[in-house]
């Protein structure tokens, strides 16, 4: 998983640098018969190939694409895709197990430039995917693990300051009452002798959900995890839900159910059993936010660009992969659909621009978020919103 220095460090370092730097992505997904076929083959990836052309014809020194190559030829590369910065002197490579935003690798597998970093398709990557924590609850132990692009990394201290004899004794001493937020006030069959022994069990269980909870909001900050699901028993993790702090009941997203090995599962099925989820979550998100944007928000790509441009629009609602292209003034910045729109500002200086590049260049410039759309809801911000939305400031 990508470590927080390493996102540091490629926004404040890498993204700052003035050049000349070899910008390096490429479309590296081991699964893909095309780069199973050529590896049990012994030759040369197509990507390996593709890439090798590619700083050929971009005038790349010798000395970078040697390195870059030897590095992409001898790897072991797991990811689906991997991003590559390299000068004469150093090289970064980020290997990530997600497609990027604003580039079609697939289509191409590489994508390089030679001069300035290019760090946007990375950048906005991470912006995009959100962090998840993921709570397991047994009886036995619980387990916290992150995720986050399509990678997940088990907290292994999580839960390390409850003791052990603390969770024997709440596996051995399970109430007969059902469990839940009311429990305490209900009456157990059994007699007065095993009521009282319920409801004493009952409130510690309570006060130690309660202490987890405490623990578990501290992790999601030091995360930085804004969505959360809950593993395991059903009536336990709606247990633990209702004893959670509000501002962290508030980032439960799913309730899954336990898995096969219980707490002594891979953190890797753990992955496979978030991944359905994550998407429902994810593509639910995007629906919502066009639902908000059809009530409240400014749609169709030139009303974006000049609302964007005035400031107006904090939200920016992309697809995954934009095309087209703008006309901009290189002086001003300002940007419009049509060569005599922009020449009107600059007159006989427009020049055609990326459009994806020059949204979320204004973005920046004027404070809006970009959110990204796939699937079915890009289907739907292209049919009904014109390709392009936003929230408005007003």
């Amino acid at each position: 998983m990508i470590s927080k220095e390493a996102i540091q460090k490629l926004r404040n370092e890498i993204g700052l640098r003035s050049g000349p730097v070899l910008s390096l992505y490429l479309a590296t997904n081991p699964a893909s018969r095309d780069v199973l076929d050529y590896s049990a083959s012994g030759k040369r990836k197509p990507f390996v190939i593709r890439a090798k052309d590619t700083m050929a014809a971009l005038g790349v020194p010798a000395k970078v694409r040697d390195r870059v190559l030897d590095r992409l030829e001898h790897d072991v590369i797991r990811g689906r895709t991997r991003a590559v910065f390299a000068t004469e002197d150093e090289i970064e490579i980020y290997d990530l197990n997600v497609d990027l935003p604003v580039v079609n690798l697939p289509h191409g597998e590489v994508l390089a430039r030679w001069g300035e970093p290019y760090v946007l398709p990375l950048v906005l990557a991470l912006d995009e995917y959100e962090r998840y924590a993921v709570v397991l609850l047994d009886e036995e132990r619980w387990r916290l693990f992150e995720v986050y692009l399509n990678d997940v990394r088990e907290v292994a201290d999580a839960f390390r300051a409850v003791a052990p004899e603390t969770w024997r004794k709440l596996s051995e001493s399970k109430p007969a009452t059902p469990m839940g937020p009311g429990a305490l006030g209900t009456t157990a069959r059994g007699g007065m002798g095993r009521d009282r022994f319920d409801r004493r069990v009952l409130a510690w269980t309570h006060r130690f959900y309660r202490q987890l909870a405490g623990e578990l909001e501290r992790w999601l900050e030091r995360l930085g995890a804004e969505r959360l699901m809950l593993m395991g028993v059903p009536e336990e993790t709606r247990y633990f839900e209702e004893l959670l702090p509000r501002a962290v009941r508030e980032r439960v997203v799913a309730h899954l159910p336990m898995p096969a090995g219980g707490s002594k599962v891979d953190a890797s099925e753990v992955l496979a059993l978030t991944e359905a989820a994550i998407e429902e979550v994810e593509r639910r998100k995007e629906a919502e936010l066009l639902d908000r944007i059809r009530e409240e928000g400014v749609w169709g790509t030139e009303n974006v660009l000049e609302a964007l441009q005035e400031g107006r629009v904090y939200v920016l609602v992309m697809p995954w992969h934009p095309q087209g292209k703008v006309w901009r003034c290189p002086d001003t910045g300002y940007a419009a659909l049509a060569r005599e729109r922009a020449e009107a500002v600059c007159p006989g200086a427009a020049e055609e621009a990326d459009l994806a590049e020059t949204l979320v260049e204004l973005a920046g410039l004027f404070g809006a978020r970009v959110e990204f759309v796939r699937g079915d809801n890009a289907d739907r911000l292209e049919r009904e919103f014109g390709g392009l939305a936003g929230l408005k400031r007003w």
